[in-house]
């Protein structure tokens, strides 16, 4: 049995908990500042209201102010389970605490902007370099952590009602990624793993920005039978290309990217083109999309119908603006192959009517 810490008690982070949990490890979930009303009921009820069922009892939920320092120093893994906003939070708890887990995983989503207009970085990019830093400045003599990032199509609410899904663990230690398989697998959690971890992070982020334009097409062509599949499928088919194009530009220039020796482009697997089909079946990307392909504008949307809601793939397209415009005007990226990325780009930036031109294609 090991100790597994899951920073963030929201709907990723807890159903997280429930195969951790059934794959026999002690688990508990440290809620971030805004999470205190989640613990307080499922510590009265077990039940979760992000996820609308019950915890199993074993899994133990604590508010980040009741958090004792010593259980993040005892974790054998801490788990990075808040939206991107929180990341800051989860960091900070981890190095007040000093805490120096064996191995920190991430099931955060999302790209950091870089001054310098090259490519994005990848919260593991990021984590990676604050865990070396930690390292750095520890007088106990203990290694850095190895960083596992998860991806794959897994929708929360699923996975905590234990209906089966394939997901990918990255890690550049593929024996470290290996070891975390064997501490969450479960008959209905399945684990494949991968040395690429910024090409799976960078997909993981991305298809949630690719997603606005494909759901786009999901309310754009009406016909008398409903939903016009076509324009979905074609545009699904062009983003899974976008998220090679994008993913390899990212982790090209990335510190810890690794050669792939043969294996299946990333954004031709789980944590690329299954995550994307996923998203697209629903979710917050997949409603702003629907919104955008009905003629609203971004701002409209996001202070009316989805005001206050967290929408990933608009925080990504905002940190990936500047360096992927850049990059098409440099030359590193031809924007020929990214028609889709630059028109949800052009949504976001300027509050542009989403449209595609599928003559570009």
């Amino acid at each position: 049995m090991k100790k597994i810490v899951i920073l963030g008690a929201g709907v990723m982070g807890s159903a997280l908990a429930v195969p951790a949990a059934d794959a026999g490890n002690s688990v508990t979930v440290v809620g971030s500042p805004l999470d205190d009303a989640i613990v307080s009921s499922v510590n009265g009820t077990r039940h979760h209201s992000g996820l609308n069922l019950d915890m199993p009892d074993q899994i133990t939920f604590v508010s980040n102010s009741d958090t004792d320092a010593t259980l993040l120093r005892d974790a054998d893994v801490i788990v990075i389970g808040v939206s991107s906003p929180g990341v800051q939070w989860a960091t900070d708890k981890m190095q007040s605490a000093n805490a120096a887990p064996p191995i920190v995983s991430l099931v955060t989503k999302g790209l950091v902007a870089r001054d310098n207009q090259t490519a994005p970085y990848t919260y593991a990019d990021t984590l990676q370099s604050l865990v070396n830093d930690w390292a750095d400045a520890d007088t106990t003599g203990q290694p850095a952590s190895s960083i596992v990032g998860i991806g794959g199509p897994c929708i929360a609410r699923e996975l905590a009602l234990r209906i089966p899904t394939r997901v990918t663990f990255a890690s550049q230690d593929v024996t470290v990624a290996a070891q975390m398989r064997s501490l969450f697998a479960t008959p209905y959690y399945r684990i494949t793993t991968d040395p690429d971890i910024v090409a799976v992070e960078a997909c993981a982020a991305l298809k949630n920005f690719l997603c606005i334009g494909v759901s786009a097409m999901i309310s754009a062509y009406e016909i008398d039978t409903g939903t016009a599949k076509n324009p979905v499928a074609g545009l699904y088919n062009q983003a899974v290309h976008e998220l090679l194009t994008l993913s390899q530009w990212i982790a090209g220039s990335s510190s810890i990217h690794c050669d792939r020796q043969g294996r299946v482009p990333v954004a031709f697997d789980l944590a690329g083109m299954g995550d994307l089909h996923v998203t697209v079946g629903g979710g917050r990307n997949s409603r702003l999309g629907n919104y955008l392909g009905q003629g609203e504008l971004l701002s409209i949307v996001q202070n009316g119908a989805m005001k206050g809601v967290t929408v990933e793939g608009v925080d990504t397209g905002r940190s990936l603006s500047a360096a992927c415009r850049n990059a098409c005007k440099t030359g590193q990226l031809n924007a020929a192959s990214v028609p889709l990325t630059l028109a949800i780009l052009n949504s976001i930036d300027y509050d542009d009517p989403f449209k595609f031109d599928f003559g570009l294609l």
